[in-house]
């Protein structure tokens, strides 16, 4: 029950969405979030998947986008429930959990490395549709509207245009790959049975290494996950409303119409991941089947970034330019959607912790002014290390063995600062989602550090130490 003296008349707290219309009104953070994620690892270790195992292995793809996106609700809730970030929140505790703020804050700049592999990817789909302007070119054209874009700090205009670009490519693919499935449908069902699936020497791994591997690429990705939280905020959702309209609100101050409109809005965050999570496989399902039926059956095996042209290569052979045409524009749409989404998100996050280190009320800076710079920041590094070392692979290595880990850790942290609400009610409930939670945080710290030992490899070899 609550203690809450506040005036039952003036509730600060919007009732959640009580229908199909509102609830869709609000999907906007779960939309930028799906869009943002499924450009990275599901554009290149999906495929790769598909190429070199065929539809074996394909029953990975739900067990893992319906376990890991557990650990994202509960980053989103918390701060839903509380008002704060689960970021300002690690600030506040005790060095036992306030060196994952660090971890976290710094994470942007290794994010940011990370970036220059989806940078390439992008340059390189475009220069497939368009190759009167290299590659260079198409990067400096990608980074320029991307900042264009960003630097407009308009969430609305991010929602807008990466919900736009989510179901483009969404449509698109599963156009693609329905158009193959005479080839891989007779194989679907033996897929879906758990089995041990064999080496991708794409990936350089297999059996449970690649398991542990899909684990790390499929699903929430760093920069999308900590970026939900900041689209929730910005969207204005359940504890932030009051903050956001300048309200002096305590959590034992709340009424009790106002912890029961909080619970409803933490009902809706779990509605938004699952939609999420749905929409993944069903991207991630058409991004494998399209790969098996094109490239297993060729048996072509690509390494890394070669798996986008190849793929399109066999479409056009097969089924004409237009399908490679379809498929490659697929793959921009999602790329670009990954750039533009988490270099938001992050950005917003770095401006939230300069100010909890006080900086905009030491020294005459605002923050709209370190939100573009940060921006910039986020996309002059991808740029300069594309355009000095060009060497993706690398980068995209580096960035998985520097920072692996984080996401487990964030769940986990998340997880723990849950129940340490006061206010019972607003703690975690449901059993069932918060060990699942638990398990996708156990188990992204594992592969977390499985993907930092094969990164560190991928290095070496690449490097030809």
């Amino acid at each position: 029950m609550s203690t809450g003296t506040a005036d039952a008349a003036e509730t600060r707290i919007s009732e959640p969405p009580s229908n199909l219309k509102e609830f869709l009104s609000y999907m906007g953070p779960a939309w930028v979030f799906t869009a943002s994620q499924i450009g990275g690892g599901e554009v290149l270790s999906v495929p790769l998947g598909g190429a070199y195992l065929g539809m074996e292995g394909i029953w990975l793809i739900p067990l893992i986008t319906f376990t890991k996106i557990f650990g994202q609700y509960y980053l989103v809730r918390y701060g839903v429930m509380t008002g704060d970030t689960f970021l300002d929140a690690l600030y506040e505790r005790s060095w036992a959990l306030k060196w994952i703020f660090y971890y976290v804050f710094l994470g942007g700049l290794i994010y940011a490395i990370g970036l220059s592999g989806h940078l390439g990817e992008t340059a390189g789909a475009f220069n497939s549709l368009f190759p009167a302007i290299s590659n260079t070119g198409w990067m400096l054209i990608t980074v320029a509207a991307g900042l264009l874009v960003v630097g407009m700090r308009s969430y609305g205009l991010i929602e807008k245009l990466a919900t736009s670009l989510l179901w483009i490519f969404l449509v698109l693919i599963a156009f693609v790959s329905l158009s193959t499935m005479n080839v891989w449908a007779p194989n679907l069902a033996s897929g879906l049975v758990p089995s041990m699936p064999g080496r991708v020497d794409g990936l350089g791994v297999g059996g449970m290494a690649f398991v542990l591997t899909m684990f790390g690429w499929i699903g929430a990705g760093f920069g999308p996950t900590v970026s939900y939280v900041w689209f929730a905020k910005d969207k204005v959702m359940g504890m932030f409303e009051p903050l956001d309209n300048g309200v002096e609100i305590d959590k034992y101050d709340l009424t009790d119409e106002e912890v029961d409109h909080l619970k409803g809005w933490g009902d809706i965050v779990l509605w938004q991941n699952l939609l999420s999570s749905a929409i993944l496989a069903v991207f991630s399902f058409f991004m494998w089947t399209a790969a098996a039926a094109t490239l297993h059956t060729q048996g072509i095996q690509p390494s890394g970034f070669t798996v986008i042209p190849e793929m399109a290569a066999i479409f056009t052979t097969q089924y004409g330019q237009w399908s490679a045409t379809l498929f490659l524009l697929t793959t921009v749409a999602a790329l670009f959607s990954t750039l533009i989404g988490p270099m938001y998100g992050m950005s917003r996050l770095w401006e939230d912790a300069f100010a909890l280190h006080g900086l905009f009320d030491k020294y005459d800076i605002t923050r709209d002014t370190v939100f573009r710079l940060t921006i910039v920041l986020f996309a002059v590094i991808p740029l300069s290390l594309n355009l000095f070392i060009e060497a993706p692979l690398i980068l995209f290595a580096l960035s998985g063995a520097l920072f692996a880990p984080a996401i487990g850790l964030m769940y986990l942290a998340v997880m723990y600062m849950s129940f340490d609400i006061d206010i019972d009610s607003l703690s975690p409930t449901r059993k069932w989602a918060v060990g699942l939670a638990i398990f996708a945080g156990v188990v992204m710290i594992v592969s977390g550090l499985w993907e930092a030992r094969g990164s560190l490899e991928t290095i070496q070899t690449l490097l030809g130490l």
